[in-house]
């Protein structure tokens, strides 16, 4: 058996997304005690094997010094980063650990050594075309020895997560895991699983596109939603506009088409809650990402358009009036994402050997 310590940040991602995968997990080769105290993985910890999950996000800022501390006193260091976009705001960290897993990588690894405005590759493709600047700009660390690059493997994405999405729910799991343990979110969890039949059969088509996107703070990271409300203002095929959780779940539900625009990342709750309602998924080209689980085939699993948002309506109307095509994107989405979620436990597993071995 091997006893692996994880210290991790105790917030919604963390519990209902992140570490998803390590509450379900049913392997018992592997033990994990949890911690979001830095001070007793130092102090008191005598595992010799350290998972970082969720490091260096809240404050945005990489202690290089307490990951020297770390790496003198663990045999094994791996980080899982977990933003939600391709782009890697914390590579300094590299130095210091063996492995490093992300949700999403670059299909084009050379561009972890290329400074990135904005940290994304979209923001700054509109930092570029269109100006688009930040006043919180901040330089990030780039990769300069390409063996690093090596330490970079692809570990799983916000759709391994527990759905459907219940704030009150993960709220209070969160309050109590920060209370007591972060494994205690797992007992929050929702046991529902997923059914790609009846998710496709059980949506009414109530609404044409379900589109209620807002901005986002960061001008570089929100321009891409200012493009597509200004392609769509005033269509009434689009539901705009901003509701309750609770009303925008119930209109998912019930969409047959939902937008789902980049946010601070490519990937989005909002991606996998189209698949579950058994909705046809409309995104912004995603073709530059490898993540896992994978609902992201061209023309197969989602229909895509371009990062300006130029054919946006075109393929909406196309869809909206070709309902075949359509549901067959939508159920071969739902069908791959059930594959993949078969799969959770045997890719966990892997992950966990390479870590151990």
């Amino acid at each position: 058996m091997f006893n692996i310590t994880v210290l991790t940040l105790v917030d919604r991602i963390a519990c209902f997304y992140s570490l998803s995968p390590f509450f379900t997990n049913t392997d018992r080769r592997f033990r994990f005690t949890y911690t979001a105290d830095p001070s007793w993985c130092l102090e008191r910890d005598r595992n010799r094997i350290l998972v970082l999950m969720r490091q260096c996000i809240k404050p945005d800022v990489v202690d290089t010094a307490l990951l020297s501390r770390l790496r003198q006193k663990y045999e094994r260091v791996v980080f899982f980063h977990d933003d939600a976009g391709g782009g890697i705001p914390r590579l300094e960290v590299l130095p210091y650990v063996d492995l490093f897993y992300t949700k999403a990588l670059f299909r084009d690894r050379s561009l972890y050594g290329r400074e990135l405005y904005g940290k994304e590759l979209y923001s700054d493709y509109y930092h570029v075309k269109y100006g688009v600047t930040d006043t919180d700009a901040k330089r990030r660390a780039v990769v300069t020895d390409s063996a690093e690059l090596g330490k970079l493997r692809l570990s799983w994405n916000i759709g391994a997560g527990n759905y459907p999405r219940r704030q009150l729910r993960q709220r209070s799991g969160v309050f109590v895991s920060r209370l007591t343990s972060p494994a205690a979110a797992s007992l929050f969890y929702l046991r529902e699983r997923f059914d790609p039949q009846a998710a496709l059969a059980g949506n009414r088509g109530l609404y044409p596109v379900h589109a209620r996107n807002g901005l986002i703070s960061r001008p570089s990271i929100s321009y891409q939603r200012k493009l597509i409300q200004e392609r769509i203002a005033g269509n009434p095929l689009f539901l705009t506009g901003s509701v309750s959780q609770r009303q925008f779940n119930r209109e998912t539900a019930d969409s047959r088409i939902v937008l789902s625009p980049f946010g601070w990342g490519e990937l989005c709750l909002r991606d996998f809650e189209t698949v579950r309602s058994g909705a046809l998924l409309l995104k912004p080209d995603m073709s530059h990402l490898e993540t896992w689980p994978d609902v992201f085939i061209p023309d197969e699993t989602y229909v895509p358009f371009s990062w300006d948002a130029e054919d946006l309506v075109e393929k909406a109307v196309h869809y909206l009036d070709h309902e075949g095509e359509r549901q067959r994107i939508a159920g071969n989405a739902a069908r791959k994402y059930r594959a993949d979620l078969d799969g959770l436990q045997s890719r966990f597993s892997s992950i966990m050997e390479e870590i151990t071995k």
